[in-house]
């Protein structure tokens, strides 16, 4: 991966690049590729925040309008001929952009003796775009680097691209055609350029992994010695790549090597065979935008377990990742990496217990 080519070194030629001596072959020891101004990355940040509160602090809060611009980002990039002792090299060339706001509210709705009730409320809109990733600023030639590799990493095709004035992870796939009942059709893709062939030309950039918008809640409610808090978060904007459906939704998979293998049931909807083309169909891109209540948790304050205590004694149960509401077909829309390849679901655990206050 050129992590240490900021060393000038050397290294054990591969086999094949081997020497005969006689009958015997001999791996010698080469130069490696060298990059002396190997450095960190660097973010700079521009802010205008406000903060403010009103109705004697029973509702407070601020909004941050943000730019963070980053630079020297690294990316493996051609080398001239003869100009090192390897073709690519990974330099800091790279630079990106993220634009946006938060916003955040902190609420006391119900300010009583016996009974309160808060409530918390954040958002934030982000939108990211590479603003360059060559030597030379806005060259065109370079189409991108591509990311996010598929089906196992078979035969090395990735999902994404990431290309100047484009989000990071942007999807980089044939655009599926569809037959007169809306069933996706093997192997037939758009001819985006029209030269009557389907190949890396006809690939076009599509959505992004990236969200768009962040949204997070969070409630306590008190009453007398009851207390009930849930926290929720939501994502918005944000696509995935459904692993899962194009590695094991055709037949291939299914009675490949004649065995028989677990498969998705989307091969129940496509009928695939399994083109290894289809891979990088857009078909398997998926709206993952979700609503998902991370912690629920009741509690009761039992009081003191002596009379001349100051230990409390408090009788508690939650449940973690109590629901998800999601148009997502997979078994969870929130794959940080954009690819979908989880062979199972997040757990939904259940606890009670004591818990002694000091």
């Amino acid at each position: 991966m050129g992590n240490y080519d900021y060393y000038s070194y050397y290294a054990l030629s591969a086999p094949n690049a081997a020497y005969q001596f006689g009958n015997s072959y001999y791996q010698g020891y080469r130069p490696g590729g060298f990059y002396a101004n190997r450095k960190w990355e660097e973010t700079a940040s521009t802010n205008l925040a406000i903060d403010y509160g009103f109705w004697d602090g029973r509702v407070k809060g601020s909004v941050d309008i943000y730019v963070k611009k980053t630079k020297d980002l690294l990316n493996n990039i051609p080398q001239p001929a003869g100009a090192n002792f390897s073709a690519y090299i990974v330099a800091n060339v790279g630079s990106m952009e993220n634009r946006g706001v938060e916003f955040s509210v902190s609420t006391q709705i119900i300010r009583k003796r016996e009974l309160t009730w808060n409530l918390d409320f954040n958002a934030t809109y982000n939108e990211n775009k590479i603003t360059n990733l060559t030597v030379v600023p806005g060259d065109q030639n370079y189409v991108g680097f591509p990311s996010g590799g598929i089906a196992g990493g078979i035969g090395g095709q990735f999902a994404f691209i990431n290309s100047v004035g484009y989000s990071r992870n942007t999807f980089y796939l044939y655009k599926q055609v569809y037959d007169a009942n809306g069933k996706p059709l093997e192997g037939v893709f758009v001819d985006q350029n029209g030269d009557g062939v389907i190949n890396q030309d006809d690939l076009y950039r599509g959505k992004s992994s990236e969200p768009k918008v962040f949204f997070g809640l969070s409630s306590s409610l008190n009453y007398k010695r009851w207390n009930l808090g849930v926290v929720m978060r939501s994502s918005v904007g944000n696509y995935v790549y459904n692993n899962n459906y194009s590695q094991s939704g055709v037949q291939n998979q299914i009675l490949g090597n004649n065995v028989l293998y677990n498969a998705s049931t989307n091969y129940l909807t496509t009928g695939f065979k399994g083109n290894s083309q289809q891979l990088l169909s857009d078909y398997y891109i998926q709206n993952a935008s979700f609503v998902r209540m991370d912690n629920a948790n009741l509690s009761y304050d039992l009081g003191k377990i002596m009379k001349n205590s100051n230990v409390n004694l408090r009788l508690n149960a939650s449940v973690q990742n109590v629901f998800v509401i999601t148009k997502y077909t997979g078994l969870d829309p929130e794959v940080a990496s954009g690819i979908d390849s989880n062979l199972y679901p997040r757990p939904r655990t259940f606890s009670l217990g004591l818990n002694f206050d000091f």
